[in-house]
């Protein structure tokens, strides 16, 4: 029954993260929000490692708020991912869409078969016997890193990687205008080569 409760209060969380992601974004640059999101995910994550774990009450809470603070940068993930596709049409003139989502969904994949070696592997050299009925005291401190300081780890890397990208939110706005602008250029262009007439722009 505690495992329910644990597993449960997790998905709530997340889709609590999910719901939260929009406002953030509407209210603040979404590369801030990923950024100090994943920073304070680090910390919280890293300093789950040290709580005692017989406060059963303090986990829980504390879990289903680090599930609320993972899934808020989910799916800004996929927006930047957009905005990564406008950036490059602003700068050459060419959209690679297909490309760069089928190229994001491959390495998602990869990573997460070399994630699931990497737990299987850690398991495996600290000990873990999965039809033990205790466990050595060096593999249940490998899944406590599991749960904690590893998953901190990758935060604090994933916040490193977004620090380098430049496309805020005032350079967004700006590239969404000039590729608008070229869009209808490139319209009016076609409209006249193929003999469309084109619409009236009012008095000049």
């Amino acid at each position: 029954s505690f495992a329910s409760l644990f597993i449960s209060l997790g998905v709530i969380g997340m889709m609590i993260g999910s719901a939260l992601a929009k406002p953030l974004t509407d209210k603040f640059c979404k590369l801030k929000v990923f950024f100090w999101t994943n920073i304070v995910l680090a910390i919280f994550s890293c300093s789950f490692y040290f709580l005692n774990p017989h406060l059963t009450s303090l986990i829980v809470i504390a879990y289903f708020l680090l599930n609320i603070l993972h899934q808020i940068p989910s799916p800004l993930h996929w927006s930047l991912m957009a905005d990564v596709d406008d950036y490059g049409e602003w700068k050459t003139g060419k959209r690679i869409t297909g490309i760069s989502f089928s190229g994001n969904l491959f390495f998602l994949k990869v990573g997460l078969a070399v994630a699931g070696a990497m737990v299987g592997f850690l398991l495996s050299a600290t000990g873990y016997q999965a039809d033990a009925i205790n466990q050595a005291p060096s593999a249940i401190n490998s899944i406590v890193l599991l749960f904690t300081v590893i998953p901190g780890i990758g935060y604090l890397i994933t916040a490193g990687v977004v620090r380098l990208l430049k496309v805020d939110r005032s350079l967004m706005q700006q590239i969404q205008l000039d590729l608008e602008k070229r869009r209808h250029n490139y319209q009016e262009l076609s409209d006249y080569r193929t003999g469309k007439p084109l619409e009236a722009k009012g008095s000049v």
